[in-house]
């Protein structure tokens, strides 16, 4: 069964995130069967040491032992932060869905069309996205996000996805006018203004999902469902931007790369539907949760 909290919804019954612990601490913590066990006590401070130490195939072990000693904390009664602090590198790829690529009139790219995002865009489940400007035109895309456990360079796809601990949900917020309206393409400008990438609500290990197999992708805004899709359609799978986004370039535990958005951006709808002050955006993936977040102006 799922449990809501603050900001969040999780179905996973098992996986790793970060939570104010007690005493006021951020601290990495396992999710398992609907309750908490912050890991500080373990020895533990960042969610990269323990996606380090412990293979995905692993974690259930580690998750019975920290629950066979500690009673937990209710997951709903928890505050959560992005499980990644700080992701050294936040890889995105446009057009990687079929029918987004088909909504937008573009042909689907031959080869992955990589962007970054800065880290300074994370925010976790509850906090609030800013609208820095009235005419920037924000939008919100549903994305499926691979969480990077240990470190590879120059990986083929085949062996790409043994350095990816595994997914998250992840908000992609752009700016559309300094994005793609402003007279240059200003991708990094659209897509790293402070709270543009708002992660989260866990990170379910690698061995209990198969995004070839598929997972449902949903975005809704203020209970508007606008994106409704799955990984299924995607073109360019995870295997090979892992492997596409880590040629001559070492990828990191706690890097996160993000898989691309099905149709149905606000962007592209007639008339489009951008977001507004007071709006409430839920991005969800199948067999993780949800990550929901407020929509407030700049102060």
């Amino acid at each position: 069964m799922a449990a809501r909290g603050q900001g969040f919804t999780v179905e996973a019954q098992l996986g790793l995130v970060r939570v104010l612990a007690p005493g006021g601490t951020v601290e990495p913590a396992v999710v398992y069967r609907g309750r908490v066990y912050p890991l500080g006590a373990w020895g533990y401070r960042d969610v990269r040491e323990v996606m380090l130490e412990t293979q995905p195939e692993e974690f259930e072990r580690l998750a019975r032992s920290v629950a066979s000693s500690d009673r937990g904390l209710p997951l709903h009664g928890v505050r959560l932060a992005a499980p990644v602090d700080k992701p050294g590198k936040l890889v995105l790829v446009g057009l990687n869905y079929m029918d987004h690529a088909r909504e937008v009139g573009m042909k689907p790219p031959r080869v992955p069309d990589l962007f970054t995002k800065t880290s300074n865009a994370v925010i976790g489940p509850g906090d609030p996205i800013i609208l820095h400007d009235p005419g920037l035109r924000v939008d919100a895309e549903a994305e499926l996000a691979a969480v990077i456990g240990l470190p590879g360079r120059s990986l083929e796809p085949e062996e790409a996805l043994d350095v990816v601990w595994g997914y998250t949900c992840l908000n992609d917020v752009s700016a559309r006018t300094e994005q793609l309206l402003s007279g240059a393409t200003q991708w990094w400008r659209g897509k790293s203004r402070d709270t543009y990438a708002p992660i989260g609500p866990v990170i379910v290990p690698r061995s209990l999902l198969d995004p070839v197999q598929g997972l449902r992708l949903r975005l809704v805004i203020s209970g508007e469902t606008l994106q409704d899709g799955t990984t299924r359609d995607m073109i360019h799978s995870v295997a090979v931007l892992v492997s596409y986004t880590s040629r001559g370039t070492l990828l990191e535990p706690g890097d996160v790369i993000a898989t691309g958005t099905p149709a149905g951006v606000g962007h592209a709808r007639s008339p489009p539907r951008y977001l507004k002050p007071g709006d409430t955006v839920t991005v969800c993936v199948e067999s993780i949760g949800c990550i929901e977040n407020p929509v407030v102006a700049d102060t």
